[in-house]
């Protein structure tokens, strides 16, 4: 085992193929020959019964069709009624009629449909006129017909014959009594059994359709329709012969057989041909597998010798990578891991230090948000204290309630400012924070600003970085609607947007010219560069925070039209990912 350890991997993959791809193929594809030549046969011989079956059911489909036909004639109790001996036609007149307003109509269509067939109706009524090829009194030559003879012997039966050429399905028809009123006959050409069978070569397989007195009613080979059936002798040079018979049974139809004849040689011999070409395939195979085998595993272990010098150059201090392998297969990933290890050695102390450069850039900017944020916080225990004395004060007096409403309002905002030591706050409390701002901002101008708030429900609950709101609809106060003539309106609305949610403050001011709007734009995208640019700190602030917490991707969208109005949309996703920023940094 162990001078096996030791052996070359190539040598060992060469082993391993011979024994477990090469022998056994060469010993499935010895057994699969050995057993081609019955298979062939047994699978050949149902394909030959199925095709038998087959052409049975195309045959009992047509032949019941003429059974159908002749039936319905027979049958019908219009037809016996003008046929009826009894019934007196004296006058040509009667006749006539006879034909106008039933017998032709009865038969009219069938001539369209049937174009090979013939329909004859034998009346012996002795008054009717015969008229339209299709009706003929019978007579002593009309007796002498087999087909109105055997139709006459057989009662109500259904009785099937060949005369001449054609073939001929015929029935009595009769009364309830059993009185014979006349014969019904249809003849259709024998071609119409022949085309169901023509399509097979009678060399290779004869077909024969044959009645139960014996006689070949239809065959693709020719030269034996009408004759006594027999058996293919040997001496004709194709050997012996393998028979497959099918029954044709039914109410009504025909008892015919099905026969078909396949020699057996030539079933053989294409096993034979078979098992040749089976042999010189196989061999080529298994030839061109061991090249492609030893082709392949000389490229495998090329590229396997190529990766391992490179790794004692890089074992004994040479940081070298390995040039040339670009390829996804496994060896090509070894490669390409091997190469990123070699680089990550090299750039390990770099990477570490733009890392932590990166945590403490982050870690300043969060601050200064934060600051800026609560910039404007001037004493909040003593003006909510204050403010709150006196909105009792004109409550209890009754006086001035919008008054009291604005300072109810304002301290809202104080309280909140006073009790969000957290980062982040439900939505719900960041609208009701904005909305607190917005019925300030509407007791001062004295309703010149209107308010719209579409609010999706399920979204209230989520937590978002506070103070995102709020400063978007100060800026659109002071910078779009104080600045407008009449009133405007401010509108806010939350809804979710595929995998995360689009809160957006629409105000109908007066705009922001495009040279400005394209300065904001770049200041979110800038960020420090433009802090100077009007509006665009609060935004820049707002866009900034959402960066931190959710990543590059998401924050601020301004969209405007001079003289139209705003549209600021907030891009954040559904769940807050916050980025965790190390403040030893």
């Amino acid at each position: 085992m162990k001078r096996w350890g030791n052996l070359s991997l190539r040598f060992k993959l060469i082993v391993v193929y011979f024994f477990s791809v090469f022998l056994p193929l060469l010993l499935i594809a010895q057994v699969l020959l050995n057993v081609s030549g019955n298979q062939i046969i047994r699978q050949t011989t149902e394909l030959t019964q199925e095709a038998a079956e087959q052409m049975g059911n195309n045959v009992k489909e047509l032949v019941q069709q003429y059974a159908d036909m002749v039936t319905r004639f027979g049958m019908d109790e219009t037809l016996q009624y003008y046929l009826n001996p009894i019934k007196d036609y004296r006058e040509n007149l009667d006749s006539i009629d006879a034909y106008q307003y039933y017998l032709k109509p009865i038969t009219y269509d069938f001539g369209l449909r049937n174009a090979t067939t013939g329909l004859k109706i034998y009346f012996v009524n002795e008054t009717l006129l015969p008229g339209l090829g299709i009706y003929e009194r019978v007579d002593d030559k009309v007796r002498a017909l087999p087909e109105y003879a055997r139709a006459v012997e057989a009662g109500t039966g259904i009785v099937w014959g060949r005369s001449g050429s054609d073939l001929y399905v015929s029935r009595s028809i009769r009364n309830l009594s059993g009185n014979l009123f006349g014969v019904v006959t249809i003849r259709f050409e024998e071609s119409r059994l022949y085309s169901l069978m023509k399509e097979s070569d009678p060399n290779e397989r004869r077909t024969s359709i044959v009645d139960e007195t014996g006689t070949v009613v239809s065959s693709n080979e020719r030269s034996v329709v009408g004759r006594p059936f027999s058996v293919r002798a040997e001496d004709d040079g194709s050997g012996e012969y393998k028979t497959i018979t099918t029954e044709i049974s039914g109410r009504d139809l025909p008892n015919w057989r099905i026969l078909i004849e396949a020699p057996i040689d030539s079933l053989l011999k294409e096993e034979k041909q078979v098992r040749k070409t089976s042999l010189i395939v196989t061999g080529l195979t298994l030839l061109f597998s061991c090249c492609l085998i030893i082709v392949f595993l000389n490229r495998i272990m090329d590229r396997i010798r190529k990766l391992l010098r490179t790794m004692t150059q890089v074992k004994q201090g040479k940081f070298v990578k390995v040039q040339g392998d670009g390829r996804a297969d496994e060896i090509g990933q070894l490669t390409k891991n091997f190469n990123q290890m070699v680089e990550g050695l090299e750039h390990s102390i770099e990477e570490n230090y733009v890392i932590r450069l990166s945590l403490q850039d982050a870690q300043i900017k969060k601050r200064e948000a934060e600051l800026y944020a609560l910039h404007s916080q001037i004493n909040p225990h003593f003006l909510f204290n204050t403010l709150e004395s006196i909105r009792m004060k004109l409550i209890t007096s009754n006086q001035n309630r919008d008054t009291a409403n604005m300072v109810r309002n304002l301290s809202k905002i104080l309280r909140k400012s006073l009790n969000w030591h957290d980062d982040v706050i439900r939505l719900e409390e960041e609208i009701d924070f904005a909305n607190s701002y917005l019925e300030i901002q509407k007791g001062r101008f004295h309703d010149k600003i209107t308010v719209e708030m579409d609010i999706d429900e399920s979204l209230l609950s989520m937590n978002i970085p506070k103070l995102i709101v709020q400063p978007i609809v100060e800026n659109a106060i002071k910078h779009g609607i104080e600045n407008k003539k009449g009133k405007g309106v401010i509108s806010i609305t939350a809804k979710k947007e595929n995998d995360g949610v689009q809160i957006v403050v629409r105000d109908d001011g007066i705009g922001i010219s495009a040279d400005k709007l394209e300065r904001i734009q770049l200041s979110l995208r800038a960020r420090d560069k433009y802090r100077n640019e009007g509006r665009a700190i609060g935004l820049q602030n707002v866009h900034e925070r959402i960066a931190l917490y959710y990543g590059e991707g998401y924050g601020l969208t301004v969209e405007s039209v001079p003289g139209e109005g705003t549209s600021v949309t907030i891009s954040i996703p559904r769940r807050l990912e916050r980025t965790e920023v190390n403040p030893n940094v």
